[in-house]
């Protein structure tokens, strides 16, 4: 194979060179690497980071790219997921454009204020310090896909659901476990460390003394911004003290766990039924596994146990299934819900109609733009990650969005910084942008499971 003249960048560490493809897989290989090597063939009876597609294809999995983020990603999701990593490196611009825009009783000052060619300046240094971590990150992300022959980003994926090969049927509420479900799990459904026994002693630390991100007052912030959004035509939204969970910084892929703390914000913040076992406390995630592990004791979706090879101290994915047997054990009223079709946006289709029902059931006043409700927000999985919806938005287009909050992604600075205040926002599409999931997202998947 000829040498290409112009140097690729490894995506991690940013060292280059011009020696062509293999290269740099060797360096990835040799610096980077963890688990099964690409260059070692493997036991086809073997799980292996690349998935069995339903064609009988293989789909191919990475870690972001991105320094710190840790999460593992089919190929054909990194491009959105990197578009929201770019929006979280636009906070500094953010927060300068809508600086202006908050409206507080201030007390008057003799001190100047700075001249407009400062502002400007000032303006200008921060779009230009934003827009090097995003081409930065572009850079990465367009070195990772020539290297792997990332496909293009319109493909749809084949990917199965990640915790179940045969996900329950649209329509049908999900109620005792299905007793042929009786095979171990793999990396498809559990993610890397699928046959882990016990977590880095690192990774314990930093959960036990970290916890978890958490942000309050948020869903009053989306409600504002949405009523000043001139594309909205009207929009839900849950219990104002839902709050927003997110991982901590390397702490990989818990997303199924900082969901379910989601729910139980909603849990405790109201007294639901069931909430005494909380002690008016968001669990951690090694209660979070103790819970689970419980609830398999009593025999509650117990064949979770088997598919899993048990959870706790583990990195292992959760899905639905854990989520219900957890608040089943609780005593916490709970359905679920799958959607699963074939046909192209028939699987999105019935999960927007499913939502949009949901929230107009909560609905006090049907004549406001935006109906503000006290209703539960709603557990979301679909392959490979997981959500919580926080809301839903129709647009004057025609477009369905769902509203969630997203458990890979911290709240902006830009938008925290709202939090209990009224406010005029010039670009309110700019910060809702980040909490919005239509159908340019969710088109890649034909199955969803929700929690409610």
């Amino acid at each position: 194979m000829d040498s290409e003249s112009t140097a690729m960048t490894c995506p991690f560490c940013a060292w280059e060179t011009a020696e062509g493809e293999y290269a740099m897989l060797w360096h990835m290989e040799t610096l980077h690497a963890e688990g099964d090597s690409p260059f070692v063939t493997k036991d086809s009876d073997k799980d292996s980071a690349g998935v069995k597609a339903d064609g009988g294809g293989e789909l191919q999995y990475a870690e972001c790219p991105v320094e710190g983020c840790d999460e593992v990603l089919s190929l054909d999701e990194i491009d959105y997921h990197i578009e929201l990593h770019a929006d979280e490196a636009d906070t500094e611009l953010d927060r300068v454009v809508t600086q202006p825009a908050v409206h507080e009783a201030r007390a008057s000052t003799s001190s100047p204020s700075p001249s407009r060619a400062h502002r400007e300046a000032e303006r200008q240094r921060r779009a230009a310090r934003a827009s090097e971590v995003t081409s930065s990150q572009s850079k990465a992300i367009s070195a990772w896909k020539k290297l792997l022959k990332m496909p293009d980003s319109s493909a749809s994926s084949t990917l199965s659901p990640r915790r179940r090969q045969n996900a329950k049927p649209a329509a049908k509420p999900a109620s005792k476990p299905d007793s042929t479900h009786g095979k171990r799990l793999g990396k498809a459904q559990l993610g890397k460390y699928a046959h882990e026994d016990h977590m880095p002693d690192w990774l314990v630390s930093l959960l036990q003394k970290e916890g978890q991100v958490k942000s309050e007052g948020v869903i009053s912030v989306l409600g504002q911004l949405l009523e000043q959004c001139s594309s909205t035509r009207h929009a839900y939204l849950c219990h104002p003290q839902v709050q927003h969970i997110s991982k901590l910084r390397k702490e990989g892929g818990f997303c199924g766990y900082r969901n379910i703390q989601m729910l139980t914000s909603y849990v405790n913040a109201v007294e639901f039924q069931g909430s005494r076992r909380l002690n008016g406390k968001i669990p951690s995630i090694f209660q979070i596994q103790d819970f689970i592990e419980s609830a398999w004791d009593e025999g509650i979706n117990s064949q979770g146990r088997v598919e899993t090879g048990g959870v706790r101290g583990t990195r292992k994915y959760i899905g639905t299934p854990e989520a219900l047997a957890m608040f089943r054990l609780l005593d916490i009223p709970c359905d679920a819900q799958g959607f699963k079709n074939r046909e192209p946006g028939k699987s999105e289709e019935l999960l927007m109609e499913y939502v949009e029902n949901y929230f107009q059931s909560g609905v006090g006043d049907p004549s406001q733009r935006i109906r503000l409700t006290n209703l539960p927000p709603i557990y979301f999985q679909h392959a490979g990650h997981s959500m919580t919806i926080i809301g839903f938005e129709k647009l004057k287009s025609g477009g369905k969005n769902l509203l969630v909050f997203d458990p890979m992604f911290h709240d902006a600075t830009s938008v925290m910084k709202l939090v209990g205040h009224r406010f005029s926002h010039p670009f309110p599409d700019m910060s809702l942008k980040f909490y919005r999931r239509g159908r340019r997202y969710l088109r890649k998947y034909h199955e969803f499971e929700v929690l409610k």
